[in-house]
């Protein structure tokens, strides 16, 4: 759970300020998207990758490409699901929002799942 954790951290810091920067070209939106970054990868996200795992768990034995592939949709689609849900808490309503929101929650789940895969290799590295 501590590299979920640390993942977690990674990706919302490298999302805030990519997604600040590149997205709406803006430093001062640094501080807003933190403030629904980092909630929703921890309240939101944390449960999703621990569900992805347990799901996924008879699969890891056979690490293939189609594992790989698997998991990064189902990261991808756990992003528009948290992404739905916080457009949910925030506005009281589940209408169809921007789409840019939908890729933004893709790439963050996306951007988690890329840091979760560094630690557990590093991890692997250090046990090995």
């Amino acid at each position: 759970m501590a590299d979920r954790f640390v993942a977690g951290i990674m990706a919302s810091f490298l999302f805030t300020f990519g997604a600040a920067i590149f997205f709406f070209r803006d430093r001062f939106m640094v501080f807003p998207m933190a403030m629904f970054t980092f909630p929703t990868v921890f309240v939101l996200g944390l449960p999703q990758s621990v569900l992805i795992d347990w799901l996924l768990r008879p699969l890891r034995k056979k690490r293939n490409v189609l594992v790989v592939m698997l998991e990064v949709l189902l990261y991808a689609a756990a992003g528009v699901v948290a992404t739905v849900l916080l457009l949910w808490v925030v506005a009281r309503e589940l209408r169809m929002a921007n789409f840019s929101f939908y890729v933004l929650g893709m790439s963050a789940a996306l951007l988690y799942y890329v840091c979760l895969l560094i630690i557990r290799r590093q991890r692997k590295k250090r046990t090995a």
